[in-house]
């Protein structure tokens, strides 16, 4: 706890906190909802839905439900046996809003909004796009404070979402798992904001399919060649 109310003070613009489990979850979540901290905030913690992650952060660990409903998404893995198989594979099972709009039980008063489950019969997350355009909350948030259409919030969050696959098909396809380690994904994370940003002011918005062909273009190119000159001891990290 102690730890966590010191990062606090350093004022950064994103904190991670891993297998909260005690008294430090009173600490992020008072931060979380008085702004003390910058843009993100995200947290582990043990449970198989929503639902449960609420109960055990308000009934177990003492956080008040107002301090909860800082929460804007859970987010839920877990490891599927397929078709009754011994081995298991993890999965992304569920990814809930966390509405502002209630008192007491998340639950019964319509507070947890479901974006996304896993079906394990087709090895996929369906996602409920016309009750999420309809009711969610997060989203007129987001349109409100940043001057965004819903059709743009998606398109740039599909559009991430291809950069992070990207990465993982690239891995895959020249066997350089390093490229998705932390030092190079924020780099290509970076680059592609910076991309975005340039291209904003240069013809006043974004065109995604040649942002997301740019961006390629320096990942096959400089991304690609930084890693394979570290791996073969070459070139010092960037």
């Amino acid at each position: 706890e102690d730890a966590l109310r010191t990062a606090l003070r350093l004022g950064d613009s994103v904190l991670i906190v891993g297998e909260v489990r005690s008294t430090e979850a009173k600490a992020l979540y008072e931060a979380m909802r008085i702004g003390a901290v910058g843009n993100v905030v995200m947290g582990t913690i043990h449970g198989e839905s929503a639902y449960s992650i609420w109960d055990r952060v308000v009934n177990d660990l003492g956080v008040p439900t107002t301090s909860f409903k800082a929460t804007d998404f859970a987010i839920v893995s877990a490891p599927i046996r397929f078709k009754g198989s011994l081995k298991r594979f993890r999965r992304l099972i569920e990814v809930t809003e966390v509405k502002k709009h209630w008192e007491n039980d998340p639950d019964r008063e319509g507070g947890l909004l479901q974006w996304m489950t896993f079906d394990a019969s087709k090895d996929k997350l369906d996602f409920f796009e016309d009750v999420v355009m309809k009711e969610s909350e997060w989203l007129q948030r987001v349109k409100r404070v940043r001057g965004l259409t819903v059709k743009e919030i998606f398109d740039e969050v599909k559009s991430r979402g291809e950069t992070k696959q990207y990465l993982v098909d690239v891995a895959k396809k020249l066997d350089m798992p390093q490229i998705m380690e932390a030092d190079y994904s924020v780099r290509a994370h970076n680059k592609y904001v910076l991309m975005a940003d340039a291209m904003r002011t240069e013809i006043g918005g974004i065109e995604y399919p040649e942002l997301l062909k740019n961006w390629r273009t320096w990942i096959d190119g400089t991304l690609t060649r930084d890693v394979q000159a570290v791996l073969a001891g070459k070139k010092p990290l960037a």
